[in-house]
């Protein structure tokens, strides 16, 4: 059977909202586990350097904070431990392009993949 992925990238004006929303067991139904490279400080620094920038610059519009990815994970992966899988994919990426992370590891609707 041909596999159908899914990939989203969007920008963040509210980055601190977005990681409760993603990281909170309470919003989440299917909440698997949750990995930060940084620790809460640096995304709120993140945040006040990214609004000094847009100011500087004279930007209009929504500041952009951060950029979330969303991405569909290989079916087989459902069955290994969540909390590997996801911190072996942050890893992987902060490495790649020298950035840091925050991710949760959700069911998709169907519950037929993450």
């Amino acid at each position: 059977m041909p596999r159908n992925s899914y990939c989203r990238q969007t920008k963040l004006s509210d980055i601190g909202g977005r990681i409760d929303y993603i990281s909170n067991p309470d919003r989440q139904e299917h909440l698997y586990a949750t990995y930060d490279t940084s620790d809460p400080e640096f995304w709120k620094m993140l945040k006040e350097e990214n609004h000094r920038e847009y100011e500087r610059y004279g930007c209009t519009g929504k500041v952009v904070e951060g950029r979330e990815w969303v991405i569909a994970l290989e079916e087989s992966l459902i069955d290994e431990d969540p909390d590997v899988i996801l911190k072996t994919f942050v890893d992987a990426f902060c490495d790649k392009y020298n950035v840091e992370c925050i991710a949760a590891l959700h069911h998709n609707h169907s519950e037929s993949n993450y």
